[in-house]
């Protein structure tokens, strides 16, 4: 405890300038009682975390890799709850040289807020570490302390979240077969950018291609994991990642994507059990691209299509051939961040209209473009979504945010509120 002396405030500012990261060892409380992450409120917290950092990331510009936006973390507690903390960059190379992904720390002085998209764990809650944040390593760590955070994501969930920005996905599989690293220009960057495909087989049978890019494609472990999966399964858990539909459904791993091959998990020790039966060695595609092959699209004609039974054809893919003869002009809507269906204004808030989720909560805007196209046998509408329907529209910019909306509403509760008051006070005079 320091003594009330006169020189203190000046020990305390010049410890201030030349120790930031000790200041508030010098003015924080003697001892705090950790607090586990589902009560933390929004708002400046001085309670104290013990968490063990069970991912670390950076995330840089889109088009600049070198220019680093944020640094990013994936937090567990010792109940197993998690929670995403962002540095910002100003802060980040002193996270970098104090915290190590895997150990456990004690973090106390930080904000919390409301999470925003591309979250990688279910929480509607994020931390932001700044360089006032203290910083404390845990050496003695109790055993059952976990280690993983994920959340593995059904085939019915990949469909899901399709294009989706709110979430990231995670998925198990049995490795079947590895490309090598190969370069491709993409639209988001000018230069080349490095890439590897891994196909995985899902617990439900499905094949999966995982895309690996950049820092991730090349820290793969594809040579030991193609030997050992010679003679055994090699059981992957890929966390971070994104669904893409270009080419059919697939993940895309960039930096806040993670892989573990055979962890000690429960899941992993049955999925190894079901897959010992029926091994098959991992192969080597040595071409960059879908590791498996697909059948080349049917053609048909628009009436074909029109005519079709959609119960029967739905995981069909067809090669339509069309002219387009109109372009709706509303290009976005606000989709249900749950199952990505259309949300209507539900109060304050917006409400799914599939009855089976009916999810309330603030939307996500998606792109959408309806279009009339046909041949020479009839026209039909084509409904695009996601990132085909941006390439199309060629919009570089974000949907627009409900700042609007959100204004219109609450004009709407404060003319019913004046409505309310005025009336209340002509039956006051009435009665008087």
């Amino acid at each position: 405890m320091l003594k009330k002396e006169p020189c203190v405030a000046v020990k305390l500012l010049l410890n201030r300038v030349l120790l930031s990261s000790c200041c508030f060892l010098l003015w924080g409380p003697a001892k705090m009682a950790d607090l586990l992450l589902p009560h933390l409120m929004p708002g400046n917290c001085n309670d104290r975390i013990c968490v063990r950092v069970s991912r670390f990331w950076d995330f840089c510009g889109p088009n600049d890799e070198k220019k680093l936006l944020h640094s990013d973390m994936v937090l567990i507690d010792e109940e197993g709850n998690t929670i995403h903390a962002q540095i910002y960059p100003a802060a980040s190379q002193l996270f970098k040289q104090s915290v190590k992904e895997g150990n456990v720390y004690n973090f106390y002085y930080f904000r919390v807020k409301n999470s925003e998209n591309y979250k990688p764990v279910a929480n509607d809650h994020m931390l932001c570490f700044s360089k006032w944040t203290k910083i404390e390593e845990v050496v003695d760590i109790p055993p059952a302390f976990p280690m993983y955070a994920y959340s593995i994501a059904s085939m019915e969930q990949l469909q899901e979240h399709v294009d989706s920005r709110a979430l990231f996905t995670d998925v198990i599989g049995v490795i079947t077969a590895i490309s090598n690293v190969g370069a491709i220009q993409t639209k988001m960057r000018q230069g080349q950018s490095l890439r590897r495909a891994i196909t995985i087989r899902l617990p439900s049978g499905d094949l999966l291609d995982v895309v690996l890019w950049s820092e991730r494609a090349t820290s793969f472990p594809a040579e030991e994991i193609h030997g050992n999966g010679q003679a055994s399964p090699q059981i992957v858990i890929f966390v971070g990642t994104l669904v893409r539909s270009f080419g059919g459904t697939s993940l895309s791993g960039g930096s806040s994507c993670k892989s573990y091959i055979n962890p000690e998990v429960p899941e992993v020790k049955r999925l190894m059990s079901s897959a010992k039966t029926m091994h098959k060695p991992i192969t080597w595609a040595e071409n960059v691209g879908c590791s498996r092959s697909k059948d080349a699209a049917e053609e048909k004609k628009v009436l074909d299509i029109i005519n079709m039974n959609p119960f029967e054809c739905k995981k069909n893919e067809f090669l339509v051939t069309v002219t387009v003869r109109k372009i709706d002009g509303s290009w976005w809507y606000n989709a249900c961040k749950k199952c990505m269906k259309t949300t209507k204004c539900h109060g304050d808030s917006y409400r799914c209209t599939n009855p089976i989720c009916g999810y309330i909560r603030m939307p996500t805007q998606r792109f959408k473009l309806s279009v009339l196209a046909g041949d020479e046998t009839s026209d039909t509408d084509f409904i695009i979504f996601g990132r085909q329907a941006q390439r199309l529209t060629k919009k570089r910019q974000r949907i627009p945010s409900l700042l609007i909306t959100q204004v219109a509403l609450s004009q709407m509760k404060l003319q019913g509120f004046l409505r309310r008051l005025s009336y209340g006070v002509s039956v006051l005079q009435r009665a008087q």
